[in-house]
């Protein structure tokens, strides 16, 4: 298949990206002519050690930043040239983000965080009530739609964040360290929820991590190093020791 028909079918696509940031007098590049591609549908782990890139380049996706230099596709929007209006609808209704802090208000409970979104955006009550609750109780959390995030656990609040996350129906999900608060319980549970949720919503999930035992549930592992995708991993049936082994490699290795 030709360059022109990979792009044509990829979900995610990515070319030649370049993120610097100016601290007074220094620069800094955070991201180094990025270049990937992701058809989808899967769950798509993003590793690399700490100030490699990993978490820039999804805030770069998610169009929470903006790049330096280069080009952003996901499900055929131009993410680089969208205005801040575009955006902020992208983020509300095309994608879904879910970040390690679960961003919950606790004011309000399960039900209200999940439809919150829908309510900013104009969204009939009657639906948003419906498709708010339809998603909490397929996440496990039927029971617990009218309490508060101070009466949940880490766990029960990120599936709450979840929830939200996959109101609007998104083709892609992103995920930023999204165990990162967790004890390991709750965080294996949140992994394979994902794993299935990609499987059976043929959904694309994007999950930056840094644990070799949350990147053994995708499918396909990209490493990043100072700012560069130095590596691409097909997990396979591989399990986290292997993944911990083979990231460690290509960490160490000259770049």
């Amino acid at each position: 298949m030709n360059r022109a028909a990979v792009e044509a079918s990829a979900l995610i696509e990515v070319r030649n990206l370049l993120k610097v940031y100016n601290s007074g007098s220094e620069r800094v590049q955070a991201l180094a002519d990025v270049s990937l591609s992701i058809r989808g549908p899967g769950f798509i782990g993003i590793m690399g050690p700490s100030g490699s890139g990993k978490s820039t380049l999804l805030h770069l996706l998610a169009g929470l930043d903006r790049p330096t230099a280069g080009e952003i596709l996901v499900d055929g929007a131009s993410v680089h040239t969208m205005t801040e209006t575009e955006l902020t609808r992208y983020r509300r209704q095309r994608i879904g983000i879910i970040f390690q802090q679960f961003n919950l208000l606790g004011t309000m409970t399960a039900l209200d965080n999940v439809m919150l979104p829908g309510v900013l955006d104009g969204r009939p009550d009657k639906w948003l009530r419906e498709r708010a609750t339809t998603l909490l109780e397929s996440l496990g959390l039927g029971g617990r739609m009218k309490h508060r995030p101070d009466a949940l656990s880490g766990g029960e609040q990120q599936r709450v964040a979840i929830a939200r996350s996959l109101l609007f129906e998104p083709k892609v999900l992103f995920a930023d360290e999204p165990t990162g608060n967790l004890d390991s319980t709750s965080s294996r549970r949140i992994w394979e929820m994902l794993a299935e949720m990609a499987s059976a919503h043929q959904l694309t999930i994007l999950m930056v991590t840094h644990e070799p035992a949350a990147a053994a549930h995708c499918s396909r592992v990209f490493i990043l190093g100072d700012g560069r995708v130095t590596d691409e991993i097909d997990v396979g049936q591989h399990d986290s020791a292997w993944l911990a082994a083979r990231y460690q490699q290509t960490v160490d290795q000259p770049h």
